[in-house]
């Protein structure tokens, strides 16, 4: 009796101790909010980094992510949606599994922005980008791997030869790559065809070549053509 007495006084005090968690996780969480809010830190000058909404989810559920949402003009039309948007209310969007989920409407991609693809940003762009998608990744706490993949895969791209040819195609080649590996990745990782980035692939950037050379050499055939066209259209001079 002695026994199962204790054994009743003490799931009585496991109960009791269940009921006060979520009061005791409420104190603390206002405990953080309010030190957060009271904080005498002074106004940043250098820039904060916020992404729009849409930005976030996508890195949160660690999903394939546009590089433009983190060069400046992706920020600068961020923070003018975040300044001057309402809440725009919740929608539902289809889930991974077929299931739908409920998101607020500004976490969805505004159809007015006009997103840059990864493959025509400049240089000067992805070394915006690139370092500030790795620290929301490790905000939003990306196994550590995969951070570390994505720091040697753009130090790679970087260090490559042709980063600083002379020859302006070569260095489209590597941005070319970059957007294809790195879309590939995503569709593939946690599966079982699922690779590292991190080492660059010769070959692959050689089969990039070939498609921004002979897209190079079909634009410069169609302004032939058109320039030829031109000039067929207009009439020889006539003698007196």
């Amino acid at each position: 009796m002695t026994q199962l007495r204790t054994l009743g006084q003490t799931k009585k005090r496991q109960q009791r101790d269940e009921l006060m968690k979520p009061n005791a996780l409420l104190r603390s969480k206002n405990k953080n909010v309010n030190e957060r809010l009271t904080t005498t830190a002074k106004v940043p000058t250098i820039p904060v980094v916020i992404p729009s909404n849409y930005t976030v989810r996508k890195l949160k559920a660690e999903d394939y992510c546009e590089l433009y949402y983190f060069t400046n003009r992706g920020l600068n039309e961020a923070k003018k949606n975040l300044l001057s948007t309402e809440p725009q209310g919740m929608i539902l969007l289809p889930g991974a599994y077929g299931q739908q989920t409920w998101v607020n409407a500004d976490e969805t991609r505004d159809s007015k922005t006009v997103v840059t693809k990864d493959k025509n940003l400049t240089w000067e762009e992805l070394n915006e980008a690139a370092p500030r998608m790795i620290t929301t990744m490790q905000q939003h706490e990306w196994p550590e791997d995969c951070v570390n993949m994505h720091i040697s895969f753009w130090t790679a791209l970087q260090n490559h030869r042709w980063r600083h040819a002379s020859d302006i195609l070569k260095q489209w080649v590597l941005l070319l790559y970059q957007s294809q590996q790195r879309r590939m990745w995503h569709l593939t990782a946690g599966g079982l065809h699922g690779w590292s980035i991190a080492e660059l692939n010769q070959e692959l950037i050689l089969e990039a070549r070939e498609e921004i050379f002979n897209l190079d050499r079909d634009q410069a055939l169609s302004a032939l053509k058109q320039v030829r066209n031109l000039f067929s259209t207009i009439s020889p001079p006539v003698d007196i």
